[in-house]
C-alpha cells in the first residue's frame, strides 16, 4: 500500500501547476533575434549616414552649380566685350588704311602744285619782260598762283584734319588692343577656373547618380534609332516615363533612388540665349537649305562658353546626324531645348541644371565665326524662341 502511494506520488507530483517548470526557451532562437535587431539598427544607421551624405554632396552640388553660372555669366560679358572690341579695331583699322591711302595722294597733288611753284620761281623777273608774250604769260601766271595758293590752303587743312585722325585713331587702336589683351588674358583665367568648377560638379554629380553611364549608353542607342528630332524627341520621353515607372516599383532605400528621374525638373529661371553671339539666322527665316528654319542660328567667338537656355534636365547628350554635337534639356510645362553645333560637351545625362549653367564649348574654326543652332520645342514640336526670350520679339 505505502509502495503504491510513493508511486503515485512522484506520477501526480510533475502534473501540479504549483510546482511546475516552464520549458526553457533555445538559446538560439534569442540569438537570432538579437542578431536581427542589431542588423536593423546598422542598417538604420547606415541609411542615415548615406542620406546625410547624399545631402552633403548635394549641397556642394549646388553651390559649385551657383558659382558656374557666376562665372559664367562674367565669362559670357568678357566674350562680348572682346568681340566688340575686335569688331572696333577692325573698323578702326580699315578708316586707318583709307587715311593713309588718301593722305598718299594728297601728298602727290602737294607735291605737284609745289614742284609747279618752284619752276616759276626759278624763273627770274627779266627773263619774262624779255619775251615779247612776257605780259600775257605773267598775267597767267598771275591768275595760276591765285588758284594755286587756296588749293594749297585747302589741302593743307585737309591734311592737317587727316593726319588729326589718323593719330586719334592710333592712339585708340593703341589702347583697345590693349584692352583686348587684358580681357584675353582675364577670360583665360576664367575659362580654366571654369573647367575646374565643370570637373568638381562631374564628381560629385557621380557620387549621386551611380547609373549615369548605363543612362548614357541607353539615350545613344536610342539616337541610332531615330530617324530625325521629332522622333528622338518623342523615344527620349518614352524612355523616360518606362524608366520612372519602373523605378516607383523598386524599393526606396535602394541605391538606385537617386537616379535623376526622382529629382523634380528646376525653374526655368531667366531665359538667355546659349550663346553670347549674332543671330544669323532667325526662325522661319531661310537656312542653308533654302526651308523656313526651325530655330536660331548664332555666330559667336571661337570656343566661346555654351550655356543652359533656362533649368532643367540633361536628357541627351552626344552626335546626332548631321546635327554634329548636340543637347537636349528637359523643361517645365513641356518644353525642350535643343542646342547643336558643339566642339565639347560638359555635362551628362540626368544633370540638373540651372539657367546660365555650363554645357560645353562651341566649336573652334580656322577661317568664319561658328555657328550654334538653338531650337525650343513644345509638346515635341518646334515653336518660336521668342515666346520665351522677350529680347526676340
Amino acid at each position: 500500500m505505502l509502495r503504491w502511494l510513493a508511486l503515485s506520488f512522484f506520477i501526480i507530483l510533475p502534473l501540479c501547476p504549483a510546482w511546475a517548470e516552464a520549458p526553457p526557451v533555445p538559446q538560439s532562437k534569442e540569438k537570432t533575434v538579437g542578431s536581427i535587431e542589431k542588423q536593423l539598427e546598422v542598417g538604420r544607421a547606415e541609411q542615415d549616414k548615406l542620406e546625410k551624405e547624399v545631402k552633403t554632396i548635394e549641397s556642394e552640388l549646388v553651390k559649385t552649380r551657383d558659382r558656374l553660372v557666376k562665372v559664367a555669366r562674367s565669362v559670357q560679358s568678357n566674350e562680348k566685350e572682346l568681340q566688340s572690341l575686335e569688331n572696333t579695331i577692325a573698323a578702326l583699322e580699315e578708316e586707318q588704311h583709307a587715311i593713309q591711302e588718301s593722305l598718299g595722294h594728297d601728298r602727290e597733288k602737294i607735291a605737284g602744285l609745289i614742284l609747279a611753284l618752284e619752276r616759276i620761281e626759278r624763273v627770274p623777273p627779266e627773263a619774262l619782260l624779255a619775251r615779247p608774250e612776257a605780259p600775257l604769260k605773267t598775267a597767267q601766271s598771275a591768275m595760276l598762283m591765285g588758284d594755286i595758293i587756296p588749293l594749297l590752303h585747302k589741302h593743307a587743312e585737309e591734311l592737317k584734319t587727316k593726319l588729326a585722325d589718323l593719330d586719334r585713331i592710333s592712339e585708340k587702336l593703341e589702347h583697345d588692343r590693349k584692352k583686348a589683351l587684358a580681357t584675353a588674358d582675364s577670360l583665360r583665367e576664367e575659362h580654366t577656373q571654369l573647367s575646374g568648377l565643370v570637373d568638381r560638379r562631374q564628381k560629385l554629380f557621380a557620387q549621386t547618380h551611380e547609373d549615369y553611364e548605363q543612362q548614357a549608353e541607353e539615350v545613344q542607342k536610342i539616337s541610332l534609332q531615330a530617324k530625325n528630332l521629332q522622333d528622338l524627341v518623342d523615344k527620349l520621353e518614352t524612355d523616360r516615363k518606362k524608366r520612372q515607372q519602373k523605378q516607383k516599383k523598386k524599393e526606396p532605400g535602394s541605391k538606385t533612388a537617386k537616379q535623376d528621374i526622382k529629382t523634380p525638373i528646376p525653374k526655368a529661371g531667366q531665359p538667355q540665349l546659349p550663346v553670347s553671339g549674332t543671330i544669323r539666322v532667325s526662325y522661319d527665316e531661310p537656312d542653308a537649305f533654302g526651308a523656313p528654319s526651325k530655330g536660331l542660328e548664332i555666330d559667336g567667338r571661337d570656343g566661346a562658353v555654351v550655356v543652359a537656355p533656362m533649368g532643367g534636365v540633361v536628357r541627351f547628350t552626344g552626335p546626332f546626324k548631321r546635327f554634329g554635337q548636340l543637347i537636349i534639356i528637359e523643361h517645365d510645362g513641356g518644353y525642350h531645348s535643343l542646342i547643336a553645333g558643339l566642339e565639347k560637351i560638359d555635362t551628362v545625362v540626368g544633370h540638373s541644371v540651372s539657367a546660365g549653367e555650363p554645357l560645353g564649348s562651341l566649336q573652334n574654326k580656322s577661317s568664319g565665326s561658328p555657328s550654334l543652332y538653338y531650337e525650343l520645342r513644345l509638346d515635341g514640336k518646334p515653336i518660336n524662341p521668342a515666346k520665351k526670350f522677350a529680347n526676340l520679339s
